[in-house]
């Protein structure tokens, strides 16, 4: 990950799992706040690796996806 003003950061790949690209994230303060907390909470190596973990849980688990895709979310609106 590449850290940027603004709270953007860089998925940068790695050889290790194969292939991978990079892509620009951006995060307000509150969601990297709880990327960083997972990330201490569970001594996960980087911020990086905690959201590919998130997404692992995601692609394996498909029974979950109208839990979390369906239902709009927005926690600055009124």
């Amino acid at each position: 990950i590449e850290f940027r003003a603004g709270y953007r950061f860089t998925i940068r790949s790695r050889p290790m799992a194969g292939p991978k690209e990079t892509y620009e994230v951006e995060l307000n303060p509150a969601k990297m706040s709880f990327v960083r907390s997972l990330k201490d909470q569970f001594s996960i190596a980087n911020e990086s690796k905690t959201l590919r973990i998130m997404l692992d849980y995601l692609i394996s688990n498909p029974d979950v996806h109208d839990a979390v895709f369906t239902q709009r979310r927005c926690l600055r609106c009124e």
